[in-house]
């Protein structure tokens, strides 16, 4: 009995001492902590889109005429720029150190501009591209209706596109081909080892899944592997039905549509995306759309080229491509509702959509 109120009496003495309000010093509440930080963060992607658009305007030099004489400079300063600011939100996403790989790309891409050797461009060109072409796949978000999807879509466009600018700007001496292999396996090999480290492996795939990558991939292998030689080897019997389409698309649409972006990259891409309003595996199949991108951003790198043709042809790709996407997607869905409504099910049907970083965010 002693003992219990004893544990109940207040504390006397030195005890008592500890126990009384302190004055401190004070320190403003988290949330306006919160406020400053978003406040900067805001201010910094506010910098990086307006710089990103001098940059773009800047290259776009190299293709657009203008009345007023711009120096020769302007439009590779502006590729450097745009790797520059890529390689930044690359690097964001991916949750990298930022600040490091800023700085030592522009010191390359710096460097490589000021040597104007041929292989130096060369070297800064396949960076600007690579760099675009994973970029513009790590910046979009899960989409889970047709507006997001078509608004990831055009984000996704938008960063290619200002990479394939940025790389026709640097005007390297490169041979079109070889050159978009070189970016499309740099690329995927980029994308890959950044969606393990996202954390979305092997595992959960399930059989379907893998399967379905798998023969993506062997897809791209076999239409790259299958132009390539064609365009070598294949005689005119073979060649003529494609030239002769190709003609017509040309002669009658304004441009022609790649079958790369229209019928692989695009596609993959929007299953990729609605995928991960469900599921973090869909990365995978976002991954392989950067053989979509890295085509995107290497277009204009052939010589000769009129960027309107090619807008158009892209034009077309992305149209294609959003449609053949959109029906990947509802097949997936198809074949995957038994399931889903068994989970929803045991869950009470409630509905769920897997979360993301802001765009603005590391991914992890």
């Amino acid at each position: 009995m002693q003992a219990s109120e004893a544990r109940g009496r207040e504390p006397v003495g030195r005890r008592a001492r500890s126990h009384q309000s302190v004055p401190q010093r004070y320190q403003p509440p988290g949330q306006r902590r919160g406020l400053v930080r978003a406040a900067l963060r805001g201010a910094a992607m506010t910098t990086w889109f307006a710089l990103w658009l001098v940059a773009v305007a800047a290259a776009g030099t190299a293709l657009v005429d203008v009345d007023v004489e711009v120096p020769g400079w302007v439009a590779r300063a502006g590729a450097g720029g745009v790797t520059v600011l890529h390689t930044v939100a690359l690097s964001r996403r991916a949750g990298s150190r930022t600040f490091a790989w800023g700085v030592l790309v522009t010191l390359l891409v710096a460097g490589g501009l000021a040597w104007a050797e041929p292989w130096a461009l060369s070297a800064v060109a396949v960076l600007c591209a690579v760099a675009s072409a994973v970029a513009a796949v790590l910046v979009t978000r899960p989409a889970a209706t047709v507006v997001g999807v078509v608004v990831e879509l055009m984000v996704t466009v938008g960063f290619a596109a200002a990479g394939g600018v940025a790389v026709a700007a640097v005007n390297a001496p490169l041979e079109s081909q070889r050159f978009a292999l070189l970016v499309i396996g740099l690329a995927l090999v980029l994308a890959i080892v950044v969606v393990w480290q996202l954390g979305a492996g092997l595992h959960g795939l399930g059989r379907r899944g893998l399967g379905l990558i798998i023969g993506f991939a062997a897809a791209v292998t076999l239409l790259v592997v299958y132009t390539e030689a064609l365009s070598r080897y294949g005689s005119a019997t073979l060649l003529d039905p494609y030239e002769q389409a190709a003609d017509w698309s040309r002669d009658r649409l304004g441009g022609v549509p790649r079958p790369v972006e229209a019928l692989l990259g695009i596609p993959v891409l929007i299953w990729g995306v609605a995928t991960r309003s469900q599921r973090r595996q869909g990365w995978w199949m976002c991954a392989f759309g950067v053989v979509g991108t890295g085509t995107i951003a290497t277009t204009l790198a052939a010589p000769r080229v009129d960027p309107v043709y090619a807008a158009t042809s892209l034009g077309y790709s992305v149209l294609i491509g959003l449609v053949l996407g959109l029906v990947v997607v509802q097949v997936d869905r198809a074949l995957t509702r038994s399931r889903s409504g068994r989970r929803a099910a045991r869950t009470g049907g409630e509905v769920t959509t897997r979360p993301e970083p802001a765009r603005t965010h590391p991914l992890r």
